[in-house]
């Protein structure tokens, strides 16, 4: 039982640049305490003060050799790792392993396909030396959708798995809206946004593509986020290439405030990903009462079922499609969407919800 025990939480990095589990890592430790369970983070990465650090009011530690030498091990009732494929991490399940402490993985999208095939030989070495094995000793595995779950019984994971989607930080009060229009232009012009790392599988080459094929007037394509390995200049040459620099603009990252602005003066959210294992960028876009387009590469069905937005093959004739519908749409049918999304968010991804049913699990599986 769990009653009155810890559970470590470890994570390569807090820092937000680095992707979504940084930020629903430290935001589930939050909601876990909210919800009585207590979290200890373990992090190599962490400073509690910096802007660029998801913040986390929890014990953390730089390593788990740190904590056990401080915290009493009969207090620990198990260990939650986030991500795969890091030494670090390996480091922590060995470590758990060595300790009697029953541990979990959620690999967050890193044992998809996509990501498989992206260093697929050093992958391939860590697999077969460390990882299949650290997973396979794991009490049970987390997946945020249905298809991550089917993908870690191809790769021969036969583990207990849950099944439980990352949770948001729900805006109960939106910022005024401040949509922006061109100076002495009586028609406003609306924005398309992507707000997500700047990366490979993000798809942004195929989104530039779709613009070019639709021209949408009366649309800019704002790009927002930080810079994965340089992407962002390959893509600044697609879009100069395919003569669409007078409606896209690049903006670095944003973070709190700055990203609630950014999110309040959009009307439309594209995320034109190859592989996502749940996409936080499009339940925070929902949430902001945007309609989404997005691809099969991140489970968003809802979005269909939900009546909110588009779901569609990531290839670029259907994204052009999708593209040419939305922004054919009117403001006062965009917004109705973003109105009917904001709800579903609310009701099936809000952080009291999804923590109090991963506490549960915990309690479940955790002996």
């Amino acid at each position: 039982m769990l009653k009155g025990k810890s559970v470590i939480h470890v994570i390569t990095s807090t820092r937000l640049d680095r992707g979504g589990p940084s930020l629903t890592a430290t935001q589930l430790i939050e909601a876990l305490r909210h919800s009585g369970q207590d979290g200890i983070l373990v992090c190599p990465d962490h400073e509690q003060d910096l802007s660029r650090f998801a913040p986390v009011n929890s014990v953390h530690y730089p390593t788990i050799q740190a904590l056990l030498a401080n915290e009493p091990r009969e207090m620990i009732g198990g260990m939650h790792i986030h991500g795969v494929w890091e030494w670090y991490l390996h480091n922590a399940s060995k470590a758990a392993r060595q300790s009697r402490i029953p541990y979990l993985f959620s690999p967050h999208g890193m044992l998809e396909p996509w990501a498989l095939s992206h260093r697929k030989w050093k992958k391939k070495l860590a697999w077969w030396l460390y990882q299949r094995n650290d997973l396979k000793r794991s009490e049970f595995l987390l997946a945020t959708a249905p298809s991550e779950a089917e993908q870690f019984a191809r790769l021969g994971l036969t583990n207990k798995t849950v099944v439980l989607p990352n949770g948001i930080a729900f805006p109960e009060n939106l910022p005024l809206d401040t949509r922006e229009s061109n100076p002495g232009d009586s028609n406003p012009v609306r924005t398309a946004l992507f707000l997500s790392r700047i990366h490979p599988k993000k798809g942004l080459g195929m989104l530039a593509e779709a613009w070019a094929k639709v021209r949408p007037q009366g649309w800019r394509m704002k790009v927002v986020g930080p810079d994965a390995d340089g992407h962002r200049q390959w893509v600044e040459s697609q879009v100069e290439r395919l003569g669409l620099r007078t409606s896209w603009e690049f903006q670095d990252a944003v973070y709190r405030t700055e990203k609630e602005k950014v999110l309040s003066n959009a009307d439309l959210f594209i995320l034109p990903t190859f592989s996502e294992n749940f996409g936080i960028a499009v339940a925070e876009a929902l949430a902001y009462r945007l309609p989404v387009i997005t691809t099969t590469g991140a489970p968003w069905q809802g979005l269909v079922d939900h009546r909110c937005g588009w779901w569609v093959a990531p290839t670029v004739e259907p994204i052009a499609h999708a593209l040419g519908q939305a922004t054919s749409t009117s403001s006062k049918e965009l917004g109705e969407m973003g109105l009917r999304g904001r709800a579903w968010v609310r009701d099936e991804f809000a952080w009291p919800t999804i923590s109090q049913r991963l506490k549960e699990a915990y309690e479940l599986y955790f002996p």
